[in-house]
């Protein structure tokens, strides 16, 4: 059996967090590594626990919005196609990004298939 594939949560919304983290737990092929709220403690976190997989909101805590952090992970050398880019806000308003994206509203149906579909092996 294949060990889980570590997700990193990048989030500032407890509702959100309990919610994605409950959809992850209902399936043995992704863990939930760690959640961040803002720039400083998910690149700390990112450096702690390396996880394979980034999901990020567009609306975080601090001066840099999620698009800018994925950037920066992006710099750090974390493929475009490991970061899936999560908003509730309309996606005409969220500035252009290289990154997956899966709106809120279809996080409960699908989230696991695009993460299912990013680890391939």
């Amino acid at each position: 059996m294949h060990k889980p594939i570590q997700i990193l949560l990048i989030e500032d919304d407890p509702v959100w967090q309990e919610a994605i983290k409950a959809l992850l737990s209902s399936t043995v092929q992704f863990e939930l590594a760690a959640i961040a709220e803002d720039m400083d403690s998910a690149l700390l976190a990112y450096q702690r626990k390396t996880p394979e997989i980034i999901l990020l909101d567009w609306q975080i805590l601090g001066e840099k919005d999620g698009i800018e952090v994925g950037k920066i992970l992006l710099s750090q050398g974390v493929p475009s196609e490991h970061i899936v880019l999560i908003s509730g806000a309309n996606p005409s308003s969220i500035p252009k990004h290289p990154f997956l994206y899966v709106p809120k509203p279809l996080i409960a149906t699908d989230l696991l298939p695009l993460l299912a579909s990013v680890t391939q092996r």
